[in-house]
Parts: C-alpha cells; sequence; structure tokens
C-alpha cells in the first residue's frame, strides 16, 4: 500500500490501539472542541474519529499528531535515541534537503480520489463541510459574524513553476462561498501574496493598486497522513521549495499529486477534501476574534476575503481538523516544535556544542526557548541568546541556556538551574524595544513594550555568602488593556463530563 494512503492510516492506528472512536452524537459548536480540548489535557495520546457530528453525515478526524513529539518522529522515520527527538529530527531534515527529496508524481483526475465529487460555481458550499467552532468565543466581532467557525487546515500553493508550499492559515467561514483569511507575515505564502498583490499586505492603503495585482491562489487540503501535517508546520522548511519532494523523501515513495480544477495549485491526490479559492488584491473583510496559540483571544483584525472557487472530495469523505484553542493542542505543538527545530539548525550553525533545545507549546510556541551546550567560553552563552531570538524574526521573547548535564525536556530540571545555577545580576540580560509581534499581549501599548530576556550560566566571579534576588511580577499590569484568556465554559464542560461517561472513557 502506498506510505500516503490516509484510510490505511487510521485501520493502522484503530489496530494499535491509537485512535478513539467517539460513537455519540456531538455538536461541532463548542462541544466538540471541547472534547479535543479534554482528551488532549487527560494524557490520553490518541487521535479522535467523531462518527456522529450533529447534523452531518461526514465524520470528523482529529489530532493526526497530536500533542506527543514521538508521532513527529514517527512521522519523519526518526526515533528519540541518540541526540535526541529534536536534534534527530533535524538532522534527517538536513539529509532530506541536501538530498532533493524525491519529485513528485502527477496523475489525472481519473486516478485522484478527491476528485470524485466536484463542485463548483453555485454548487459550492461550505456548510456540507463539519467545520467545528473551536472555542466558545471564536469568531465574535466580525462584520459577518457567522457562529465562529474556522478552518484550520492544511493549506496548498504553487508560488513558482518548482515549487509547491504547504502552510497553515486560519479561514473564518461567514457565507456558503468564504471567508476571510489570516495570512501570517514571514511566511513563504505572504512572501508570493505579496508578489502576486504587488504589495505587502501592511503596507499604506495610499500604495495600494488592486488593477496591478492578481489574485493569490491557494487550496485547503484535508484527510492526509502526518507528514503532509509536519510538512505544513516546519518552519525550517525553505521558501520556495518543493514540499512534497520533501515528504516523498521522508518515505522514499513519491507523491501523488493532481491539479486544482479552478486554480493553478495541485494537492494530495488521496486527499479526503479540498477547498480551492483565491484571495483578491486588498479585497479586505474584518476576522472576529479567535483563540490563538498564546491562550488569548486575538482581537478582530482586518483580513483579505478568500472566495471558494471549488470543493472537490472523495465519496463518504473524513473531515481532518487541526486543533487550535488552550495549550496544550496539536497547533501549538507542530509550531512550537518546528520552530525549535528552525532556531536549533541556526543557533548550531555557528555553535556547534548546541546540545538540544525545547520549546514549550504552552509557553507561545516560540516566545520561550530552552536549549542546552557543552559552554567552552565565557560568552557562548548569549551568542546562543541573540541568534535564537533573531532566527525567529522577532518572535522570541525569553531564552534560557543551561549547561549539558540538565535535561531541559524536565521541568524539574529547568527549574534546579534556575534556582541554583542562576545570579540576576551576573546572568540576566536585557534588551528593551527590540522588534515583537501582533500577538504578544503584553506588547499591546507604551506600558507592555515588548524585550527580550536571557539567562545563561555566566563567569563565577561573586564574593562569597553574597547572591542577588529577583522577583518575577506575573500579574497583568493595572490599566493595560489585554487579550482575553480562553477559558473553559461550565455548561459545556459538562456535555463533555456525559459525553465521556457515555463513551467509558476514564
Amino acid at each position: 500500500m502506498s506510505a500516503f494512503d490516509f484510510r490505511k492510516y487510521l485501520e493502522q492506528q484503530d489496530k494499535d490501539d491509537e485512535l478513539l472512536r467517539v460513537k455519540s452524537e456531538i455538536d461541532t459548536l463548542d462541544d466538540m472542541g471541547a472534547f479535543i480540548s479534554r482528551l488532549d489535557y487527560s494524557g490520553l495520546k490518541k487521535s479522535v474519529l467523531f462518527e456522529n457530528p450533529k447534523g452531518f453525515d461526514i465524520p470528523v478526524y482529529a489530532n493526526t499528531v497530536g500533542h506527543d513529539p514521538m508521532s513527529i518522529a514517527r512521522s519523519f522515520g526518526v526515533d528519540g535515541g541518540g541526540d535526541g527527538v529534536l536534534p534527530n529530527i533535524a538532522k534527517k531534515m538536513g539529509e532530506v534537503l541536501q538530498s532533493g527529496g524525491i519529485e513528485p508524481e502527477v496523475v489525472s483526475n481519473d486516478e485522484a480520489l478527491c476528485k470524485e465529487i466536484i463542485m463548483t460555481g453555485d454548487e459550492v458550499d461550505l456548510s456540507v463541510l463539519p467545520i467545528p467552532r473551536c472555542n466558545p468565543s471564536d469568531g465574535q466581532g466580525a462584520s459577518t459574524f457567522l457562529e465562529g467557525r474556522f478552518i484550520t487546515n492544511l493549506v496548498a500553493s504553487h508560488p513558482t513553476p518548482k515549487a509547491h508550499n504547504l502552510s497553515y492559515h486560519r479561514l473564518e467561514v461567514t457565507r456558503k462561498n468564504g471567508g476571510s483569511i489570516w495570512i501570517y507575515r514571514g511566511t513563504g505564502d505572504a512572501l508570493s501574496m505579496q508578489d502576486y498583490w504587488g504589495s505587502k499586505i501592511d503596507d499604506p492603503e495610499e500604495s495600494y493598486n488592486p488593477d496591478a495585482g492578481k489574485p493569490f491562489p491557494i487550496a485547503y487540503v484535508f484527510g492526509v497522513t502526518p507528514e503532509f501535517i509536519v510538512a505544513g508546520a516546519n518552519k525550517a522548511m525553505p521558501f520556495e521549495a518543493n514540499d512534497y519532494s520533501f515528504i516523498g523523501g521522508l518515505r522514499d515513495e513519491a507523491v501523488k499529486m493532481v491539479k486544482c480544477e479552478t486554480i493553478d495549485c495541485y494537492v494530495p491526490a488521496d486527499a479526503e477534501i479540498v477547498v480551492e479559492g483565491i484571495m483578491k488584491p486588498f479585497n479586505w473583510t474584518t476576522q472576529g476574534a479567535f483563540a490563538s496559540f498564546n491562550a488569548m483571544y486575538d482581537e478582530p483584525r482586518r483580513r483579505p476575503i478568500f472566495d471558494v472557487t471549488a470543493i472537490t472530495m472523495r465519496k463518504k469523505p473524513i473531515y481532518q481538523h487541526v486543533h487550535v484553542g488552550r495549550p496544550i493542542n496539536e497547533t501549538n505543538t507542530l509550531a512550537g516544535f518546528f520552530r525549535g527545530v528552525h532556531v536549533y539548525r541556526e543557533v548550531k550553525a555557528v555553535l556547534p556544542n548546541l546540545v538540544d533545545l525545547y520549546i514549550d507549546p504552552a509557553a507561545g510556541i516560540g516566545f520561550t526557548v530552552h536549549l542546552s551546550i557543552k559552554k567552552g567560553r565565557i560568552g557562548e552563552p548569549k551568542l546562543a541568546m541573540m541568534r535564537a531570538y533573531t532566527a525567529l524574526q522577532g518572535f522570541c521573547k525569553h531564552v534560557f541556556v543551561y549547561d549539558d548535564d540538565v535535561d531541559i525536556q524536565d521541568p524539574h530540571e529547568r527549574n534546579w538551574a534556575l534556582a541554583h545555577r542562576f545570579l540576576p545580576s551576573r546572568d540576566l540580560m536585557i534588551i528593551p524595544n527590540v522588534i515583537g509581534m501582533v500577538l504578544e499581549p503584553m506588547a499591546q501599548g507604551i506600558v507592555g513594550k515588548n524585550s527580550k530576556l536571557g539567562v545563561y550560566d555566566g563567569h563565577p566571579e561573586m564574593p562569597l555568602n553574597v547572591r542577588d534576588f529577583m522577583g518575577v511580577d506575573c500579574t497583568k499590569p493595572i490599566g493595560l488593556s489585554v487579550m482575553d484568556r480562553v477559558l473553559t465554559v461550565p455548561e459545556i464542560e459538562a456535555r463533555v463530563d456525559e459525553l465521556w461517561k457515555t463513551e467509558g472513557i476514564s
């Protein structure tokens, strides 16, 4: 069988007791999202298949990778032995990129399962898909609020003739044939859109010239094996690369891809569902609030309008969902891990004695970076801090550097090192007023200007029996307006309690 057969993958998960089947009817508004969140926090490292979404005849599959780094490792064909999961994946990624991978194979519509049903024109209707509202307040504040249903799945684009890019952009569905998309600055698709539109998204409006640009096409893809999920999340992948070739190199097998019906993009031929569409130049709307990686609801913002031009799918398809909400969740795990791979490769290039790197998915998928080194010279920790900050283009906020005898994956080890090897006056580096990012909740005004914190093991000169005291105030500044936290809702949690009892989950 093909290594990329989604149905066979689910069958194998079932055999290995890695798939939780939920047979009870479940509402895709709130209850499904709360159920997934409960599963993430329960410690059950399983994917979940909701067989009976209320009002839909399409099952919903979630947690393809989940929040287990070993699931990511398996998709790369590596384990956690030797240097560890992240260094092993970084090494494997470098090997595949250097080899060029295996070129994908283009097939016809007759050979593509995702073309068994084709909807174009007036037939296009996103309401046939069981798109969840991940969190109770998602979508609030949009100009065309419609229940806050967001598609958070894999996106395929075709930036140049030889490149195929996979990524993630959230799509708020506000009508049967479209909605609005958040395109993150610094991503490959944001750069491609800039080329198509002839201007950056956040340039001054007087520079816009809609007539000079052209629509930017992308396709949302549902129902693929983990290799595609991790490739789309991989911050370390080069821009304008062929992500399908990379995936083929991971499994030593060519990916079969097919051209979309209405746009110049290619998608995995065996995908379950594909949603094709375009973003016309400088065609805006207001996207509603959305629970972001920081476990807070981002405020409504101006975003490009997305017009759906086609929906294609298998007969009796399965909808694949990538969950976003309170950490721990799949999105934070994927984004944090691969930002870690990217930072590891960048730091390793200038500091070969780097041993390991860890980004806690609960800590802003890159806001806080922990790394360990075999320190040989004074100053190396500061070099590691600054390189980590620049690698993430201002995303990084805190860097903690440890000796290599500290297991940075273990919070107890990290806390021990902070308590016994850190002195604030000696080992604390603060750089004020550096570039941050818009979703930093404490950088929403003058009071909350972003800054970078680095903790390291510096030189040993200190008077006997003298030490420093550092107080860390983690309360919200009075008078500063910050984002609302993503919190559970008792009524929804009570319904999920009953579902868990019915399904016999302990």
